[in-house]
């Protein structure tokens, strides 16, 4: 007898599970659109919008976009809503993004974002819109996103957060005189360029000086602690290491190797788990964040409107939250102690 009733167990068990998967596909368990962020318009007209999110994979700035993609996908699920993830390969240029907006196109996409490599990716936008495909940007501001037609271009102001890298070193090294190393994604990437020359015009009439205009790591956490480290040995006096793109924790743990997390500071960028720990175990001075989930999440909802509402928004560049992440405030802005998706605040 009490095997028959363990065994009814099992089974209201597994036909509840069953049920829950049923309403689940069907989108009853989809999120509440979050808080503070752009709100999905009514779908009246039961349009179905089918969006891709195109990215890349090489550090992990791109797991917060993910994020902010697929939590927009759950918001959007019972509304009429598809937005997917597409990782576009493994070089970040103007030709690898085309060939996968292309590639969008061809499959069937009404909405696609992407991360913009450059000003080539704009032919596409107005070529598109023009099609009646919603645009939509991410990661760097381009003027022609708005000029083309596209919906939505939301990225960091990055010569504005170069500049403000810049200030917030020169109050962290204090009055001592020295040479800080620049680690680039590439010399081609826009948003890295405007971060690096924004950081240079910063400097200037401080006792901060650049060793050198920069090297390449093209977003390598491994090459970024090569890099580091050859500042390091060849740099005597050095005090900083700035890097504006993927894997700045590589020169963190170059300096903590090395021993000398307190005579020379890492700057970097965006609010990655591993950046957190290097901050928190004081290898990393500090990082600078650019709403990595909001650019996967907003544009996501904002293309989301323009094509079932033919809604925009009022201005299409939209600077990014760009705060500067301390020991100091880190709890205040770690996204893992934060909300599902909250904007970044001080």
């Amino acid at each position: 007898m009490q095997i028959f009733l363990n065994r009814r167990r099992v089974s209201a068990c597994g036909a509840l599970f069953a049920l829950v998967s049923i309403a689940a596909s069907s989108g009853a368990f989809a999120l509440e659109p979050l808080v503070d962020r752009p709100q999905p318009v009514a779908n009246d007209g039961h349009v179905k919008a089918k969006i891709a999110m195109i990215g890349f994979a090489n550090n992990p700035y791109w797991v917060s976009v993910q994020k902010g993609v697929e939590t927009a996908n759950q918001v959007l699920s019972s509304n009429g809503g598809e937005v997917k993830w597409i990782v576009a390969g493994a070089n970040i240029d103007v030709p690898t993004v085309d060939q996968a907006i292309r590639a969008a196109v061809t499959q069937g996409y009404n909405g696609i974002g992407f991360f913009i490599a450059g000003q080539g990716n704009c032919a596409l936008v107005k070529q598109l819109t023009e099609k009646k495909i919603a645009m939509g940007a991410y990661n760097t501001l381009f003027q022609c996103v708005a000029d083309d037609g596209g919906v939505i271009d939301y990225a960091q102001d990055q010569v504005t957060a170069g500049k403000n890298a810049a200030a917030e070193l020169i109050k962290a090294v204090g009055d001592k005189e020295g040479k800080v190393g620049i680690i680039v994604s590439q010399f081609t990437a826009p948003g890295s360029e405007q971060r690096r020359k924004g950081f240079i015009e910063g400097l200037k009439g401080s006792k901060i000086t650049p060793a050198g205009e920069g090297v390449e790591a093209k977003d390598s956490a491994g090459a970024t602690f090569n890099a580091a480290k050859d500042f390091i040995t060849s740099t005597p006096d050095l005090v900083a290491i700035y890097a504006t793109a993927g894997g700045p924790f590589g020169a963190a743990q170059a300096v903590k190797a090395a021993g000398k997390q307190d005579s020379i500071k890492v700057i970097g960028y965006d609010f990655t788990p591993e950046n957190i720990a290097a901050i928190r175990d004081g290898s990393m001075y500090g990082a600078t964040g650019q709403d990595e989930f909001g650019q996967g999440y907003n544009v996501s909802i904002d293309l989301f409107n323009a094509i079932v509402g033919g809604k925009k928004p009022e201005t299409v560049l939209q600077p990014a939250i760009s705060l500067f992440m301390t020991k100091a405030n880190v709890d205040k802005l770690d996204p893992a102690k934060l909300p599902l998706g909250a904007v970044p605040k001080l």
